[in-house]
């Protein structure tokens, strides 16, 4: 049995539905001879779907077999071939982390949690040979930043900082850092993805968040039967005629300007 299983969508067969679950290992040595063919299962299966929905919820492992699917996945999307929507529901730790910078959009469950480090190995061997893993595991990082660069647009030395660190991040802190897209509020994932929050907003943007709310229309207030009763025009004589639908149109745009002028100056205030 393999950490990941990806499968056709029962709802859409011509989607997949990939679970990344467990410890990401090297199986049968990845890039080994024998391994090589795992890497070549997995690219094959990914070439039998179109759009991918990404389940993840793994401790992190070996980093070249996270390295082969984060690029499968890349390619799967800047070739056109489908979108890759992750969604992590408890862990993307590690590796896995790497995994879920490959999405086109990324979601997290509210308890769940995304952890960077530094990648670590065991050696032995002389001075020599320690200075030079020494060397090997500073080019790995790079490349780690390279990816997490790519997902949030951080300057490197931050996130060399944060992998130096070993940065834990609540869904939340993911999200204002820019490693995530969305906290999942609502059943269903689409139904929360495009709602405008503050939480996004660092992720988007004061002026983006300030042009989706201008984009929405709001709601209509029902109406209180015994505020508004039918009258019969004869009855009342003096009542006022309705107001022109262009000027309650106008008024509603205006109403909608005023919260969104206030929701960017709320969100520059604090730093998004």
């Amino acid at each position: 049995m393999t950490f990941w299983n990806l499968r056709n969508d029962a709802g859409n067969p011509e989607d997949g539905v990939l679970d990344i679950d467990g410890e990401i290992v090297a199986e049968r040595g990845w890039f080994t001879p024998d391994g090589a063919c795992v890497a070549k299962d997995f690219r094959k299966a990914l070439k039998g779907v179109r759009n991918v929905t990404v389940h993840i919820n793994s401790p992190g492992g070996d980093v070249m077999a996270g390295a082969e699917i984060y690029s499968a996945l890349r390619e799967h999307s800047l070739n056109g071939e489908g979108d890759v929507t992750v969604i992590i529901t408890a862990l993307a730790a590690s590796a896995a982390s790497i995994i879920a910078m490959a999405g086109n959009r990324i979601l997290m469950h509210p308890v769940a949690y995304m952890m960077i480090h530094n990648p670590w190995t065991i050696a032995m061997g002389d001075a020599k040979e320690m200075r030079k893993t020494a060397k090997t595991l500073d080019e790995i990082s790079e490349g780690l930043i390279s990816a997490y660069q790519i997902r949030t647009g951080k300057d490197r030395d931050e996130l060399k900082r944060m992998l130096e660190n070993e940065t834990w991040m609540s869904a939340v802190t993911c999200v204002e850092e820019g490693f995530a897209d969305e906290v999942i509020t609502a059943a269903g994932a689409a139904a929360s993805a495009m709602k405008p929050t503050l939480m996004s907003a660092k992720a988007h943007g004061a002026q983006e968040i300030a042009a989706r709310i201008l984009a929405e229309d709001p709601e209509d207030p029902e109406e209180d039967p015994e505020e508004n009763p039918e009258e019969n025009p004869e009855e009342n004589p003096e009542k006022e005629p309705e107001e022109d639908p262009e000027k309650e149109e106008a008024k509603k745009r205006a109403e909608i300007a005023k919260r969104a002028e206030i929701a960017a100056a709320a969100m520059a205030a604090a730093g998004y």
